[in-house]
């Protein structure tokens, strides 16, 4: 699997411990796979295995599930995008972006 059918499979299922765990498992498989994007990998990583750890034991609202599916999808995407440019330089700018992004955010995960 790719981190685009990664993405697609995440966009499409119920919001949840259990669809940041797959991106989490997927994450992980790609950092073995592909090492060039490794540190991409691992942010992403980072966030689902937060999310997995800090909810799986909790009753979940729905409307709370989604927004915290549409942040990690945000970052997810703009990865991508970056991946898809062949930049450096874009890379570096998406990654910084989601960090900073993150700082500013409710740091729901």
């Amino acid at each position: 699997m790719n981190f685009s059918e990664l993405i697609q499979r995440f966009a499409a299922q119920v919001p949840g411990t259990d669809s940041f765990l797959k991106v989490k498992e997927g994450t992980l498989a790609l950092i073995s796979s592909d090492s060039e994007h490794a540190g991409a990998y691992f942010l992403i990583y980072g966030f689902a295995r937060s999310y997995v750890i800090l909810y799986e034991d909790q009753g979940i609202d729905p409307a709370f599930a989604e927004t915290a599916k549409q942040q990690l999808l945000s970052y997810m995407n703009r990865l991508n995008d970056a991946f898809a440019s062949g930049k450096a330089e874009d890379m570096v700018a998406a990654q910084n972006w989601i960090v900073l992004d993150y700082g500013r955010s409710g740091k729901i995960f």
